[in-house]
């Protein structure tokens, strides 16, 4: 990548376009145009998004080689990005207002070298983003934590062994948690890293780097870490779109730490 690019300026570019791509995405809600369906999970909203926010990176002067949920990898410029065009197709497609818009910008082809990067919801709420070094903003401001004392948790889970061990684990540490499953894992982890949920889990093996290239970055950002069910930081290489295992994530390290290891444990390895 080139030494030019200040992870402030890219965090800025990235909140532009995912915001004005979240606003066409939001024009555009509900339509049977947008809703219907090209190929297995993506719609046609997924397409246009992701063709918006490359011309625009463009637009920016950008010259950008990277990852995309539909176009897989593209470009051959020095800047590296990864976007997820629409994350909450399904929602989207079912006219349930929770999705949004993921941007983000790396120093090379590993997901934990990200520096900048933005979340920005289709239907309400104010967009979350970062610069490695520079802090996590929430809307114009600096990310504030959340003080509601209520214990809530983001968990998607599909084996009943490791639903089982879970509820078990919260049960036993967490007692008065509810759990909430909404559709948008870059939206829920970027709420778990301002502190309105204690704990994101996602024990399906199903997510992918372009799902949460920016929401890590932006937890990292703010203090807090996301883990495999290894117990290992979360990484994955950027070279292609790929499924990055299971992804537990917390302000809380300790917290997201001993729950990867109790999942790991449930799946058999070596933790």
């Amino acid at each position: 990548m080139s030494l030019t690019y200040d992870p402030e300026d890219l965090r800025r570019v990235a909140v532009k376009i995912a915001e004005e791509t979240a606003g066409l995405l939001r024009d555009y809600a509900c339509t049977s145009e947008y809703m219907a369906r090209v190929r297995g999970e993506t719609i046609v909203a997924d397409k246009i998004a992701e063709d918006y926010i490359i011309d625009a990176l463009r637009g920016e002067n950008l010259r950008v080689k990277g990852i995309s949920e539909e176009r897989g990898f593209f470009g051959d410029g020095d800047l590296i990005t990864i976007i997820d065009p629409l994350d909450g197709s399904s929602n989207y497609s079912h006219c349930i207002s929770w999705a949004s818009v993921s941007l983000a910008f790396s120093l090379d082809f590993n997901l934990s070298s990200v520096i900048a990067g933005a979340v920005a919801p289709v239907f309400y709420g104010n967009t979350f983003s970062f610069s490695r070094g520079k802090g996590c903003y929430h809307g114009g401001s600096p990310a504030m934590r959340f003080k509601d004392n209520k214990c809530l948790i983001f968990a998607y889970v599909e084996d009943p062994a490791i639903a089982s061990t879970i509820l078990d684990f919260i049960k036993s540490d967490m007692r008065d948690c509810k759990i909430r499953s909404l559709g948008s894992a870059a939206l829920e982890i970027c709420y778990t890293a301002i502190g309105a949920s204690k704990l994101f889990i996602d024990a399906r093996m199903r997510l992918r780097n372009v799902d949460v290239a920016a929401a890590l970055g932006f937890i990292r950002e703010c203090g807090g870490e996301a883990f495999n069910s290894r117990g290992e930081p979360l990484d994955s290489t950027i070279t292609r779109v790929e499924v990055v295992g299971d992804v537990i994530a917390s302000l809380d390290k300790t917290l997201a730490l001993n729950t990867s290891k109790t999942i790991g444990k449930v799946r058999g390895l070596r933790v």
